[in-house]
């Protein structure tokens, strides 16, 4: 049966995985860094039947909310068979209360991973972006309220959490911003420049609203790390990309002002 993931679902699904099967005490990663960029090594396992006949069936589940993500859970190849296989040992529930704990647990190690956040990290996230030679000057240092700026972009609540994190971490990606202008007067121009570089190639494939957000991270943090890169070096570094993107972001140099500020 064909599937109809949409781009948002899959981004939430691998940011809320923690990047490990969610099956209690499993320590298979389901990605795994290389040179050529982050491989994909999980299964999507549907926590209600994603058809009549299958494992966990609900005949009263919508189609169209078969494929969405409080319908779904990442885990490794071995236990998604195991889980489907044997349904009746692993009824929804059971599949429900191990997508909450990876849900928290992802959650409290980006919360970790942001009090670890250093210069050093915010050096390698920005240099992902401003490698180029391309300029493009700074917007007005006007600092917008995060939730007028998320209404105006189709921001929901499903990225407040990495959010929170990011705008926690902002003046100090701020700083050193500021500091590496000192050092290199072009630094501000280039990093805006592929922000935003990344920010239209993204909308040109009709990435919007939360996933293009999502995505935007992912960028600066996948190119940030590496196959040397450990589960919790990970999240220091995505707290690192939050924070980049949220200082760029409360000030308007990335995605749409409010027409109040823009106007």
């Amino acid at each position: 049966m064909a599937r109809n993931y949409t781009s948002l679902t899959l981004k939430q699904l691998f940011l809320t995985s923690g990047h490990y099967c969610a099956f209690p005490d499993c320590a298979v990663a389901i990605v795994e860094f290389t040179n050529d960029g982050p491989v994909v090594l999980g299964e999507i396992a549907h926590i209600e039947g994603s058809s009549d006949d299958g494992p966990r069936p609900n005949p009263t589940l919508a189609p169209s909310d078969r494929d969405r993500y409080p319908n779904l859970v990442v885990l490794c190849a071995h236990h998604h068979t195991l889980v489907d296989k044997i349904d009746s040992e692993y009824p929804v529930e059971t599949l429900r209360d191990w997508k909450r704990a990876a849900e928290k647990a992802t959650a409290d190690k980006l919360s970790a991973g942001a009090t670890s956040v250093s210069f050093a990290e915010l050096q390698i996230v920005c240099n992902a972006f401003a490698d180029g030679d391309l300029d493009l000057p700074s917007t007005p240092m006007i600092a917008v309220e995060p939730q007028a700026k998320m209404d105006a972009n189709a921001l929901t609540g499903a990225i407040r959490p990495t959010m929170n994190v990011g705008l926690a971490q902002a003046p100090q990606a701020a700083e050193y911003i500021r500091r590496q202008a000192q050092l290199s007067p072009r630094f501000p121009e280039r990093l805006r420049a592929g922000f935003v570089s990344e920010y239209d190639r993204l909308s040109c494939e009709g990435v919007e609203g939360d996933s293009l957000f999502l995505a935007l991270i992912d960028f600066g943090a996948n190119s940030a790390a590496s196959p040397q890169t450990d589960n919790s070096r990970y999240f220091v570094i995505r707290a690192a990309a939050a924070a980049v993107l949220c200082h760029l972001f409360e000030v308007c140099d990335v995605f749409d002002a409010p027409v109040e500020v823009s106007t």
